[in-house]
C-alpha cells in the first residue's frame, strides 16, 4: 500500500479551497499518492449515479478525458459508475485524477474499485479522506465525501443522475460554495437523468 500522508489545517499542502468553505473545512486530510496535484490550477468535480445507464457511463468517461485534455485534474469519488468512468476517462487523457473517499484509507469503498483505486495511484493520481484509519463508509461520511469534492473543484459537472440521488447532495454543497454547475445534456428524457434535467431547466447549472 502507498504510504498515507496526514495533512493538517495549516499545513502549506493543505488546499486552500477547503479552508474558503469556513465551518465546513476539516481539520485535517489524509493523503496516498501524488500530492503534487494538489498544487494545480484547475480541478472539476465529475460526478454521477452509481446505476447510471451506458449512455450515462460514456458522457462521464468522455467528460473526463475531455477536462484532461484541457489541463484539468479531475476529481470524483471512486464509486460505481459515473465516478470510476470519470476517473478512466481522466487517466486516458494522461492527467492524475484525485478520488475523495468516504473511508479511512486503509479501506477502498465499494470493494470492486480496489483495482480502480490501484490503477489511479499507479497513473500519477491520488486519493484524499477526511476519516481515520479503519474508519467505514456509511451514509454520513458519504455526504461529508460529496461536500469535499465541491470544494476543491472550482466546477462541478454531472454526467448522469436522478433528481432524488447523493450527486444532488454535491450539486447543493457546489451551490452554497459558489461553484460553476454544469449537467450533460442527454438524448432521452428517463428518470436515470432527472437530476440533469432539473439542473438545466431551474437554472441552477448550464448543459454541456
Amino acid at each position: 500500500m502507498s504510504k498515507i500522508i496526514t495533512i493538517s489545517r495549516n499545513d502549506d499542502l493543505f488546499p486552500e479551497s477547503f479552508r474558503a468553505i469556513g465551518e465546513d473545512c476539516p481539520e485535517r486530510i489524509y493523503a496516498m499518492g501524488n500530492l503534487e496535484l494538489l498544487k494545480r490550477e484547475h480541478m472539476v468535480a465529475i460526478i454521477g449515479s452509481r446505476k447510471a445507464t451506458r449512455a450515462g457511463n460514456r458522457k462521464a468517461y468522455e467528460l473526463g478525458l475531455k477536462y484532461a485534455k484541457n489541463g484539468y485534474v479531475v476529481v470524483s469519488g471512486l464509486a460505481l459508475g459515473c465516478d470510476a468512468a470519470a476517473h478512466r476517462g481522466c487517466m486516458a487523457g494522461d492527467t492524475g485524477t484525485i478520488a475523495i473517499v468516504a473511508t479511512g484509507l486503509d479501506r477502498v469503498h465499494p470493494h470492486e474499485n480496489i483495482p480502480l483505486q490501484e490503477e489511479i495511484l499507479r497513473n500519477g493520481g491520488l486519493v484524499l479522506s477526511e476519516q481515520p484509519i479503519g474508519a467505514k463508509a456509511n451514509p454520513t461520511r458519504l455526504v461529508a465525501r460529496n461536500r469535499l469534492q465541491a470544494a476543491l473543484s472550482e466546477e462541478v459537472v454531472v454526467a448522469e443522475c436522478p433528481f432524488r440521488s447523493g450527486t444532488m447532495h454535491t450539486v447543493r454543497f457546489a451551490q452554497k460554495y459558489g461553484k460553476t454547475i454544469k449537467a450533460a445534456i442527454l438524448p432521452y428524457d428517463k428518470e436515470e437523468n432527472s437530476g440533469n434535467k432539473h439542473i438545466i431547466t431551474s437554472g441552477i447549472g448550464t448543459g454541456i
